[in-house]
């Protein structure tokens, strides 16, 4: 199974010395690739929310790490300030693609380079269709209350969007964050706690009680195929 030692052996031998995370949440792609660059590669983290941030802060402890509070569409940086600059499953979230992959291009250096992944909608198992299931309800409900999250694409409509952005793969492979599917009870039912929460939002809207069906529907299927965070593709393009 692919690993993110792809990316450690792809990297291996660059120098890489400062390092751009959009979109960062928690920071849980940063703990991912710090490995791949090294302790002494200085990471920086962006995202516009402060309860991730401060979860971001507890979670990562590393000196040459830091936190800002800002948007991917208009990054506070010089022009090729970044040996590397990630995007780790929030195309899906962006407003304006174009607009974040083109500041992404104006931050990295010349022969740097954009590593993106992407959670994708094809090539999965019953239990990742079940975290798919999940994930497309929870952008229905954001969606509703104007909240940009749209349904994960395929893998090769990600790689169509980076070529119209002209983002070219160097580098392409799967990767799973989640090794086996989810059974044990404790934690399925904390995934259906979660949906139930999420149709709350929507009772008094038209569509309440399709999706409460869905909601019998992942219950149903969680006991049958358990819950797994469906598969990235992750792509590294080259910047000239």
């Amino acid at each position: 199974m692919a690993t993110m030692e792809q990316l450690k052996t792809f990297f291996s031998g660059k120098p890489i010395g400062k390092v751009l995370d959009i979109g960062t949440g928690s920071g849980d792609f940063i703990r991912l690739i710090q490995p791949v660059f090294g302790e002494n590669t200085r990471i920086t983290g962006i995202d516009p929310s402060d309860e991730a941030l401060t979860e971001a802060h507890r979670l990562n402890t590393s000196p040459n790490i830091e936190f800002l509070k800002m948007e991917g569409e208009k990054l506070g940086f010089a022009d090729g300030s970044f040996d590397v600059v990630c995007l780790s499953n929030a195309m899906h979230h962006l407003a304006d693609p174009a607009k974040t992959f083109s500041e992404m291009k104006r931050v990295v250096k010349s022969g740097g380079y954009l590593l993106i992944a992407e959670i994708v909608s094809d090539k999965l198992n019953e239990a990742q269709e079940n975290q798919k299931m999940f994930h497309h309800f929870k952008s229905f409900v954001d969606q509703k209350f104007g909240i940009t999250h749209r349904e994960t694409w395929t893998e090769s409509e990600v790689i169509d969007i980076l070529a119209s952005n002209e983002i070219y793969p160097e580098l392409i492979f799967p990767y799973n964050r989640m090794q086996k599917p989810v059974t044990d009870r404790e934690q399925l039912d904390g995934w259906i706690q979660k949906f139930e929460n999420h149709l709350n939002q929507l009772k008094g809207f038209p569509e309440y009680n399709e999706k409460a069906q869905l909601f019998e529907s992942f219950k149903e299927r969680l006991s049958v195929h358990g819950f797994q965070v469906a598969r990235q593709v992750v792509v590294v393009g080259k910047i000239t």
